[in-house]
């Protein structure tokens, strides 16, 4: 399939703009009014994802309500909800301690909200799993090493006034790294070595660098051959050996390298004017490309995409390709069974998206690099 067909051609001279707050609203109160979220897979997609968007957004917004609760509250409800739904404990291990386990995500967030210290060592405790050389595992965001590496982060932000606790997430953190450092390279998951944000190598290495930027030295030479996999479209290959590029999204492309090249920036003095270069391509890329005809979401589509893109008119040009309207027009308000809520997913990565523009928050990802 051609790059084109995947995207609807962005030649509107007219920038449309959308009211950011009034639509963050609207899609706060779709996921709270709609069917409960069903048992899900960590902070991509479920009800401890959109736990986890409220827990962020009660942070932004203490003073807002949605349905007559505070964000707090309604982040409270859906954690306990995928409590209830998930059976006790969950498998854990070397392949399976990314993002997306349920397990994980749901003991972490307990732990940076609870400041509970016995939760936290229970998460750190996992570690010796994560790290196992018994098998290759995996090293990546969504499914991988990485990906606890942000669950860390996560609790680190909560416990930041504790110093016993802090020096045992520095511990757990050091020796994670290590053990993606001695992965042989390039990186692979499932037999296949994914350069994006999702599965592969740029998004591993904006786990390691911002969980550890002492780090930063270590994998210089690394990324200095990414940046230089960029195509003259401003677009960036998938994978190894390089492929035609044909993607432009958070997952697989350019929207993902630039979400992760603004975060990596200041940890690489010698390399600004280089990143700063990549950056500007692949905003232009996914300028041209981005307003993709997929679900409008984190992962895969134009939410995502609007995160990567700097000039604030430019980013409410492409979220007014998911406002309510927009959405309505698509038959995609529906409250259903087969509506999605999730975080990387359908609505609440859209309502991360109004927050970050409607508030002008850095452009991050929820559960990739906004801690």
């Amino acid at each position: 399939m051609s790059g084109s067909s995947r995207c609807i051609p962005n030649n509107d001279s007219t920038l449309k703009t959308v009211d950011t707050h009034q639509e963050l609203v609207k899609s706060l109160s779709r996921i709270v009014q709609g069917v409960p979220a069903q048992p899900g897979t960590g902070l991509y997609a479920g009800s401890t994802s959109i736990s986890y968007l409220f827990w962020r957004l009660s942070q932004i917004y203490p003073e807002l309500h949605i349905s007559n609760k505070r964000l707090k509250v309604w982040c409270l409800k859906y954690l306990e909800l995928s409590k209830q739904s998930q059976e006790i404990g969950g498998k854990v291990d070397s392949a399976h301690c990314g993002v997306a386990n349920e397990h994980l995500a749901q003991l972490a967030l307990e732990a940076a909200i609870s400041k509970d210290v016995a939760l936290l060592r229970k998460l750190c405790s996992y570690s010796s799993a994560v790290i196992s050389t018994s098998d290759s595992g995996s090293d990546e965001w969504l499914y991988g090493r990485a990906g606890y590496l942000f669950f860390l982060r996560m609790v680190r932000a909560s416990f930041k006034d504790d110093t016993d606790a802090l020096t045992l997430i520095r511990n757990t953190i050091e020796v994670v790294v290590h053990r993606i450092s001695i992965s042989p390279q390039p990186w692979v998951w499932h037999g296949k070595a994914y350069l994006g944000a999702a599965h592969g190598a740029i998004g591993i290495l904006v786990q390691i660098v911002l969980s550890l930027p002492d780090s930063a030295s270590d994998v210089q030479a690394m990324l200095v051959k990414l940046l230089d996999l960029q195509f003259p479209t401003g677009n960036f290959p998938s994978s190894l050996p390089v492929d035609s590029g044909r993607l432009v999204q958070f997952c697989h492309g350019a929207p993902g390298f630039v979400i992760s090249l603004v975060s990596l920036r200041p940890h690489f003095p010698e390399l600004q004017n280089k990143i700063d270069a990549a950056i500007e391509a692949g905003r232009k890329a996914t300028w041209e490309r981005g307003l993709l005809t997929k679900t409008p979401c984190l992962c895969h589509g134009i939410a995502g995409n609007a995160l990567a893109l700097v000039d604030g008119e430019a980013m409410e040009h492409f979220m007014s390709h998911m406002s309510s309207a927009a959405l309505a027009k698509q038959d995609m308000l529906d409250e259903d069974e087969h509506r999605d809520d999730g975080l990387y997913t359908g609505e609440a990565g859209r309502a991360w998206a109004w927050a970050v523009v409607d508030k002008q928050l850095e452009r991050t990802c929820i559960g990739f690099n906004d801690l």
